[in-house]
């Protein structure tokens, strides 16, 4: 059902747009642009997890190797 709906209302806005063609170039554009910035934060997000990931296993060693200071 949620199919068809959604063919049905692709198929009326293709229609709406064939008489604006600049309009339907420009949602082209907008959607391209969507899916590259989608693509470019899912890449800052994995360089993010692998900073964190590096930071806390060199947090660790350093955890590990610290010794306690006698005054």
């Amino acid at each position: 059902m949620v199919i068809k709906e959604t063919a049905e209302a692709v198929s009326v806005t293709a229609k709406a747009l064939q008489s604006t063609p600049l309009a339907f170039a420009l949602l082209i554009v907008n959607i391209g642009f969507l899916a590259f910035a989608a693509y470019i934060l899912g890449e800052v997000s994995a360089n993010a997890q692998e900073r964190n990931r590096n930071q806390m296993e060199l947090i660790g060693k350093l955890a590990v190797a610290c010794q306690p200071v006698n005054k």
